[in-house]
């Protein structure tokens, strides 16, 4: 079994909060400057922001498990800050992306994406807020090469 990890110092809990709710919090600094208080406004952005959370391009990917003898990818992520979640991919299922991936004001980062057939299991990110090593990037493309070349 073959492992690619995120050092645990780049996701602490503190790290995860201020990172995450960041947007939240200017967000609702602008409602409050341009609406006031006002309950409707106030939950839909809240509402609005908890399903952003929840897109799959917001997983912290903190590690990836290959698993040879059973033929499936293990991913273990943190969504909506909190909780911890893992999904298994099949050899067969995976489709993956490496390349260059626009974010903010122009700037491009190094992205790898995952799909569990047509749908996105997650992304690691060379830069930004969950930042893999490149070595951990060069080496897990390597491997999902070779998954792929095998199928």
């Amino acid at each position: 079994m073959e492992k690619f990890e995120l050092d645990p110092i780049e996701y602490p809990l503190g790290k995860r909060i201020k990172k995450e709710l960041s947007l939240l919090a200017l967000l609702l600094v602008i409602i409050l400057f341009f609406v006031g208080i006002n309950v409707v406004y106030l939950t839909t952005v809240l509402f609005m922001y908890i399903l952003l959370l929840l897109l799959k391009r917001n997983r912290i990917i903190y590690k990836i498990e290959f698993d040879d003898h059973t033929a499936e990818i293990r991913l273990f992520y943190y969504y909506l800050i909190f909780f911890r979640g893992k999904e298994k991919i099949k050899y067969d299922k995976i489709v993956f992306k490496m390349g260059l991936k626009r974010f903010g004001f122009g700037s491009a980062v190094e992205t790898i994406e995952l799909f569990k057939g047509k749908f996105l299991a997650g992304e690691i990110r060379k830069e930004g807020k969950w930042k893999w090593t490149e070595e951990s990037i060069n080496q897990l493309n390597k491997k999902l090469i070779s998954i792929n070349e095998l199928n």
